[in-house]
């Protein structure tokens, strides 16, 4: 079960797709629909039960499963109208994802700032339950169409570390929601040195929600903030990792993200050994 993100080896005809991930033996997947597939013209309104299964039974052809669907909106766009197109298109994932048998449908938890990045207001209270309201919109019509959510923490977003990423759970109270384990996204230049304690605790306080991980790695730029090598090769204690996941999540899908052709199979070799696959 060690995938990757599709639209990291960069074909955008779904059969060539298909055929090139069973090449490199990767048989699950986090599909991103408007940067994996660009030889259908696919746009808000466009999705269809046919074009799901098109783009399926393509992926089917080499036994090939989305664990994750990537709907990567900013669900506390300052922008209204902005905000309203992004919950349009994350719910028109919810209605076709069934169609495309994907586990859940991904996104992470946005910020208030222009350019998408880290302001304080982030991570106020103000935010967290402007946030809240709209996971609860999308959450309740996930439930109605009878799959799941999938929340990424990022550590400059609105949800942003595991005491947060637990808060939202327990306020959600859904069992419709899961999290996608991104271990680099709870670290920072400030907090890296401590993650064997971040990642603990959140295993500790919600390891029985986590339904997927990512896989990258970094290292400290000379500004302080944290750089992304190919996963294994960085600071990251990927081997306390495997401890944990082994332990208490074995066989679930391991995702590399950011690892292009050239590195799949040499960094693919590498978590097998690290986690014992």
């Amino acid at each position: 079960m060690i995938g990757m993100r599709a639209h990291d080896l960069d074909y955008g005809d779904i059969e060539v797709l298909s055929e090139k991930l069973a090449q490199y033996d990767k048989r699950t997947i986090q599909f991103a629909l408007l940067k994996s597939v660009t030889n259908v013209n696919i746009k808000d309104g466009s999705f269809s039960p046919g074009l799901a299964r098109y783009i399926k039974n393509a992926l089917d052809k080499n036994g090939i499963s989305i664990s994750v669907l990537g709907c990567y909106i900013n669900p506390v766009n300052p922008d209204p109208e902005a905000r309203k197109k992004e919950i349009a298109r994350f719910k028109e994932h919810i209605k076709y994802a069934r169609f495309l048998g994907a586990d859940m449908i991904g996104t992470e938890t946005g910020s208030v700032s222009p350019d998408g990045l880290y302001c304080p207001y982030n991570h106020s209270e103000e935010n967290y339950q402007d946030f809240l309201s709209v996971a609860r919109e999308l959450v309740d019509y996930a439930k109605e169409m009878g799959v799941c959510v999938g929340i990424e923490a990022v550590t400059f977003f609105t949800i942003h570390s595991p005491e947060t990423m637990k808060r939202m759970l327990d306020d959600l109270d859904s069992a419709n929601v899961f999290v996608i384990f991104d271990p680099m996204n709870y670290l920072n230049g400030e907090n890296y040195k401590n993650q064997r304690e971040i990642f603990k605790k959140a295993f500790d306080l919600y390891g029985d929600r986590i339904a997927v991980v990512h896989c990258k790695d970094f290292i400290v730029g000379e500004d302080g903030n944290l750089q992304y090598v190919l996963p294994t090769e960085g600071l990251m204690d990927y081997e306390y990792l495997a401890e944990l996941i082994n332990e208490h999540k074995p066989h679930i899908p391991l995702l590399l993200e950011e690892v292009k052709e050239k590195d799949v199979e040499r960094i693919t070799q590498k978590i097998k050994k690290v986690f014992g696959r």
